[in-house]
């Protein structure tokens, strides 16, 4: 096995394949800031957004500065969308129904209004991820690493099929692979299990342009920024009493269009520690239902189908643990990678390097194994 050193600044990254194909490319590509819960996680949101458009620049990604439309069908839910939009921070308003039509080119009828978040942005994440990866690749500071499954670490260590990387700090992004870790690495979390959705990629209907993403009342059942909004459970119950099948399928709509035209569309929600790799045709079936009433077309000509894994876990949406010294596990264990991992990213980075410091100095250091010192949120798993 070859050994190699990590020098000083310089960064390994390590990839089981030989592309990205996992829950960072089978998403929206969308940046829902106005959906984070207060503290860390608006703050995270916040954060990402900069760097996405710092890093498109750098990296020649297109990175849309689209925005959000909520449409409210009904007086209870622009209750809750104007509680939300309260927090300047979240960039967003209560439209009324005839403001529905200059951003979004859907029909009216049976709106009451919207909540138009203009923070938003949104990325293809197929073209975004390989972006981000190339840049990274053309770093004089990084040495990445495909095709190298990584079936063994220690303190100082990391062993990858036949490379062995010596480095002060490594860190560890499973994501739904969490099991696959080496024993003594993998997350233990009683509530910590599998997310599946289901989502399509659609041809524009009629050459329409929607610069925002469109979501609907759904989607306040699934946000923590919604969620803990006074009349959210009144909301849930109606919902739940008028659409069953949507609730027990956790089918919330989102319709973002991607740069070339072709919007994606879904998603519906379903959790298990082993999840099926079949795809239920009618849950399919439901999302296009909706995303049809929502849009005003009578069809939508499915180009893609696939399905989104990612861990999951109510609470804090954010894992962060160093269950050997000096060797870290990050996760984002709800369906806001997009929207929050790159303000995650150098917050945790930031924490590992002032734990290392201390300890080698001797100095307290904040105990982040067990939980990092982030504010609990509502789960989010909104796959967006």
């Amino acid at each position: 096995m070859r050994s190699r050193h990590a020098g000083a600044g310089s960064r390994w990254w390590c990839s089981n394949g030989d592309r990205a194909v996992g829950a960072s490319v089978r998403n929206f590509g969308h940046g829902f800031i106005a959906a984070m819960a207060d503290g860390e996680g608006l703050e995270c949101a916040l954060e990402a957004r900069e760097r996405w458009l710092e890093l498109g620049r750098r990296a020649g990604i297109e990175v849309l500065e689209c925005g959000s439309v909520i449409v409210a069908r009904h007086e209870d839910e622009l209750e809750v969308m104007a509680g939300a939009g309260r927090d300047e921070r979240r960039g967003a308003r209560v439209i009324t129904r005839a403001e529905v039509a200059e951003p979004a080119p859907i029909p009216i009828d049976g709106v009451v209004g919207a909540l138009h978040a203009r923070r938003e942005i949104r990325v293809d994440p197929r073209r975004a991820v390989a972006g981000l990866a190339s840049l990274l690749e053309h770093d004089p500071g990084a040495r990445v690493l495909w095709n190298a499954h990584v079936h063994a670490a220690e303190p100082g260590r990391v062993d990858a099929d036949d490379v062995a990387v010596r480095a002060p700090l490594a860190i560890f992004c499973p994501g739904p692979d969490y099991r696959a870790l080496p024993a003594e690495l993998r997350p233990r979390r009683a509530a910590l299990t599998l997310c599946r959705l289901q989502m399509l990629r659609v041809a524009g209907p009629g050459g329409r342009r929607y610069t925002p993403a469109l979501l609907t009342g759904l989607s306040l059942l699934r946000y923590p920024a919604f969620t803990a909004q006074r009349g959210s459970e009144r909301v849930r119950a109606r919902i739940a009493e008028e659409r069953p099948e949507l609730v027990a399928a956790g089918i919330h709509l989102i319709v973002a269009q991607l740069p070339g035209g072709d919007p994606i569309v879904g998603d519906t929600h379903e959790y298990a520690d082993t999840v099926s790799r079949f795809r239920d045709e009618r849950l399919d079936r439901l999302v296009l239902a909706e995303a049809t009433a929502l849009l005003g077309v009578e069809r939508l000509d499915v180009r893609e189908h696939w399905q989104g894994v990612y861990p999951s876990m109510p609470g804090d949406p954010f894992l962060v643990a160093e269950p050997l010294a000096g060797v870290w596990v990050v996760e984002v264990v709800s369906g806001v990678g997009m929207t929050a991992a790159l303000g995650l990213a150098p917050r945790a980075f930031d924490q590992m390097v002032d734990r290392a410091t201390g300890a080698r100095r001797g100095a307290p250091v904040p105990a982040l194994a067990g939980a990092p010192p982030l504010s609990v949120e509502a789960r989010a798993d909104c796959g967006s």
